[in-house]
């Protein structure tokens, strides 16, 4: 598990996206957090409302009752106040999904960019291998002419010799 979370903490390091990418998804999940507590004091304030229905009609002094619609009422704020956060939650996170987007297409665009100066620039494997190959022939070229240049000298040396040998005819 630490060595997972060691690779998305690398990983976040070198693609910016992913960064964005690990925000929006933890903002999404706080806004649904948000929503799953909204459903249950929506469902908490139903409760309560099937009770004072039931209090109603087993004659519950009023009192008691009036107690308990202040409490629905305290609720209804309530679940406004958490729906409204709700709502703000989303939107953060809708602006994370832009944002996302954004700096994937910033991210791709810039290896894109670098990739294309390598090419131009010969930084990458193939530039390099080509380079290698055209020293290599270079070299052994040069290592070719100056063995025939070699070998052409001995052939002179080896001739003018000759003829200093040869008694005349």
């Amino acid at each position: 598990m630490l060595t997972g979370e060691a690779r998305a903490s690398i990983e976040r390091l070198s693609d910016p996206s992913a960064s964005v990418d690990a925000a929006y998804r933890a903002q999404l999940e706080l806004a649904d957090e948000v929503r799953g507590r909204l459903i249950e004091l929506l469902t908490a304030r139903k409760r309560l409302e099937m009770q004072v229905g039931a209090w109603e009609r087993s004659g519950v002094r009023q009192a008691e009752v009036e107690a308990l619609r202040e409490e629905i009422a305290a609720l209804r704020e309530r679940e406004e106040a958490v729906s409204a956060a709700a709502d703000e939650m989303r939107r953060r996170a809708d602006a994370l999904r832009a944002e996302r987007e954004i700096t994937k297409a910033r991210v791709a665009a810039a290896r894109a960019g670098i990739a294309a100066d390598s090419s131009i620039g010969g930084f990458t494997p193939q530039a390099i291998e080509i380079r290698t190959l055209l020293d290599d022939a270079r070299d052994r070229t040069l290592e070719l002419e100056a063995r025939a240049a070699a070998l052409a000298e001995l052939v002179a040396r080896d001739s003018g010799q000759q003829a200093l040998r040869r008694p005349p005819q």
